[in-house]
């Protein structure tokens, strides 16, 4: 029966298509509408709706129903499919985020943080890294945005981008929305070609499926067509790097996680990846010193370049990636807890220092136990799933200031691993990170009275994380139970570790069928 579904898969997908498109229309466009609610500012779901709990029903139900369409949208989409049900897809994907553009971004205000910034740069050349956008108290986008005295949070590359959408947007505010929001989208096509075209390559019978568990999650389509949020632009480079790594095109994949660097911090945590990988695949350690220069010469270009325009009579940048403001931001999540936890000892700022190095030292270890993995592994899925994991356990663990778009920088490089454990928790991430916003605005505080901190964290942290967590913690105890298991087996077949390996070496097409027949196996 199961065959015969799948016989059928370009009409069902075409109905999940629409049926999708009614629910983000009727769900989101139509309740908060772009075109008409645009003169409001800093409108959310609660304040349009009136903090009535019917909205917040709403809004579970819709999204509930969308994960839904999208987890069957990729089970038929398994297996080769025919260019029908890519061109079904691809129409699917366009119609969605079409609609969506059209939705006031009710998630949060950075979209307009953005447009001022790109404003302050092309209306009245100012420096984004320097001067702060209440200097300029006449500008019309000012009563929008949440950061009136903060420099710049992202780095050179989003900025030279935000000048110049900034630029071609005008004055209007629906025209400068709708702008910002379009390079995202654009940004977020091409991420989802990147996925398309990787995976014909290394697993083209999980192709579509492979674009469709990014291009079609709610999360993804609701965080960058609803909101314009720039981690779309970031998510690109990373897509672009993995494509790279994956072809063996070792100083181009530094290059572009070293852009997305540039566009926001969060690849920062990809580049040791990359560099493992490069220098696990080099003949011996005069090539890996090569490879080194050669790379850190065209990387430390590339930054000079993008910071070049910012370097003015002088003056040098302090805080490269506004690493020690994002020290000091601090909700939904485990360092919020703990900082909260022994703020009665330590004083509130004492709590935070502990809980910011606790995290970092906790993701200072991860990463290292990845890369030691990742320098002992051969087949082709190990840098994906290294680079998977440590994003992951950022999110879960480290981050201090956790926010749901921030679910689609792992997504990216899921889409491209087979199912597992790693598939599955991001993807249960992407739906509970969905609840935050209506848990705080109807649950944790409804019409914005705030309960005490620590109850407010407590209530919002486990809302939004709790159920990843126990998934995680579930898998973990089966997988050391199974190993358990396996043990007395292993010990009596002795192996011969330092023997050299035999015949050619492997290519990456190879090493990932090697990795798919010993799942399928398993």
């Amino acid at each position: 029966m199961a065959d015969a579904l799948r016989r059928n898969s370009v009409l069902q997908l075409s109905a999940l298509a629409l049926l999708s498109l009614a629910i983000y229309v009727l769900a989101f466009v139509h309740p908060y509408s772009l075109f008409r609610w645009w003169r409001e500012p800093a409108r959310t779901i609660a304040l349009v709706a009136g903090d009535d709990p019917a909205a917040a029903r709403s809004y579970a139900l819709a999204v509930v129903a969308l994960f839904l369409l999208y987890a069957l949208a990729c089970w038929v989409a398994s297996g080769r499919q025919r260019a029908t049900a890519w061109l079904v897809a691809a129409i699917g994907t366009v119609a969605i985020n079409a609609a969506m553009l059209c939705m006031y971004p009710v998630e949060s205000v950075d979209v307009f943080d953005n447009v001022v910034r790109g404003r302050l740069q092309s209306l009245y050349g100012a420096n984004p890294f320097f001067q702060v956008p209440m200097s300029f108290p006449r500008d019309p986008f000012l009563p929008y945005i949440a950061w009136p005295g903060a420099p710049s949070a992202y780095g050179p590359l989003w900025e030279l981008i935000a000048a110049g959408t900034s630029r071609l947007a005008g004055d209007g505010v629906v025209a400068n929305v709708l702008a910002f929001k379009l390079v995202s989208v654009l940004a977020y096509a091409a991420s989802t070609s990147l996925i398309g075209l990787t995976l014909r390559i290394i697993a083209p019978d999980r192709a579509l499926t492979g674009v469709l568990l990014y291009a079609w999650n709610p999360l993804v389509v609701y965080s960058t067509a609803g909101n314009g949020h720039n981690d779309a632009v970031m998510v690109l480079f990373v897509a672009l790097g993995s494509y790279w790594l994956l072809r063996r095109r070792y100083t181009l994949a530094a290059l572009a996680q070293t852009a997305g660097v540039l566009a926001k911090f969060v690849p920062a945590l990809l580049v040791p990846v990359v560099l493992v990988t490069a220098l696990r695949h080099q003949a011996d350690w005069r090539e890996r010193a090569r490879y080194l220069l050669v790379t850190g010469a065209a990387c430390a270009l590339l930054v000079a370049a993008a910071y070049a325009p910012y370097w003015r009579d002088g003056a040098a940048i302090g805080d490269l990636l506004s690493l020690e403001r994002r020290t000091k931001m601090f909700t939904t999540s485990l360092p919020t807890l703990l900082g909260v936890a022994v703020a009665p000892r330590l004083g509130e700022a004492g709590g935070q220092v502990l809980a910011s190095r606790a995290a970092l030292a906790a993701l200072a270890a991860w990463t290292l136990w990845q890369l030691l993995r990742l320098w002992r592994r051969a087949d082709g899925r190990a840098p994906i799933r290294a680079g998977a994991s440590i994003l992951l356990f950022y999110l879960l663990v480290a981050c201090l200031w956790f926010q749901p778009w921030y679910v689609t920088w792992p997504l990216a490089l899921v889409a491209l691993l087979p199912d597992g454990a790693l598939l599955r928790g991001t993807l249960l991430l992407s739906l509970s990170a969905m609840g935050k916003d209506p848990l705080l605005d109807f649950v944790v505080a409804p019409r914005r009275v705030l309960p005490p901190l620590g109850s407010r964290e407590l209530q919002l942290t486990l809302g939004t994380l709790g159920a990843v967590w126990l998934y995680f913690a579930c898998v973990a105890l089966t997988t050391v139970v199974a190993r358990a298991r396996r043990q007395p087996r292993m010990e009596s077949r002795p192996l011969d570790v330092d023997a050299p390996p035999t015949g050619p070496a492997p290519t990456v097409a190879d090493e990932w069928e090697e990795g798919e027949d010993e799942r399928r196996a398993a």
